[in-house]
């Protein structure tokens, strides 16, 4: 395999073989997937697949050298929030909300974080936080994934809308989908997790 890095632009379809255009270049294949996550929308709205994908979007801040505080992650239920020891410091994560793609990260969000780790531990009272980060977790209503043929075309296929369990799910979903686009069984009732639930 060749891993080529680009911003896809475009798929069309000409007699069931797709084309994928991108920033730079054009590519023809036999079959294609869309296992893009959050962004994946973006390409199955151009193949007239309505499917409900939003994005919860998670938030995280480090404090950095703190990271001796604590020495395994822990969950503060009260409040919703979370701390971890990293290599990059003390990374308090948390909150979740529905905010498409586009706009900017939440202040207040940031700073519920950092109130709440100043709550938890006043020696972090005179500490600056470092490394706002925003991501976004492909979500979609009836929490299960699309994995499986696209409705339109025979040749586009899809695995994406893992909500927190990206990292978890993602090697057993590319072993099932890999199995589906080389047509071998699977063995598992795949219907759940069709497009065609959206239709």
């Amino acid at each position: 395999g060749k891993f080529i890095k680009n911003n896809v632009e475009t798929i069309n379809f000409s007699e069931e073989k797709p084309t994928i255009k991108t920033t730079e270049n054009s590519f023809n294949f036999e079959k294609i997937l869309i296992a893009c996550g959050a962004f994946s929308k973006i390409l199955t709205d151009q193949m007239d697949e309505k499917i409900p994908l939003d994005t919860e979007r998670g938030y995280h801040i480090h404090f950095k050298d703190c990271d001796h505080l604590i020495s395994r992650p822990v969950v503060f239920q009260n409040r919703g929030f979370g701390m971890t020891p990293m290599e990059q410091g003390l990374r308090v994560v948390g909150t979740v909300e529905f905010g498409g793609l586009k706009n900017p990260k939440s202040k207040k969000r940031i700073l519920n974080l950092v109130n709440n780790a100043k709550y938890l531990f006043p020696e972090l009272k005179d500490k600056e936080h470092h490394d706002e980060w925003l991501g976004f977790r492909p979500t979609l209503p009836d929490f299960l994934p699309v994995i499986g043929a696209s409705k339109n075309h025979k040749n586009l296929f899809y695995s994406f809308g893992h909500h927190h369990l990206g990292w978890t799910l993602g090697a057993i979903s590319g072993k099932i989908i890999s199995k589906m686009i080389s047509g071998e069984k699977t063995n598992l009732n795949l219907e759940p997790y069709s497009s065609l639930r959206f239709s």
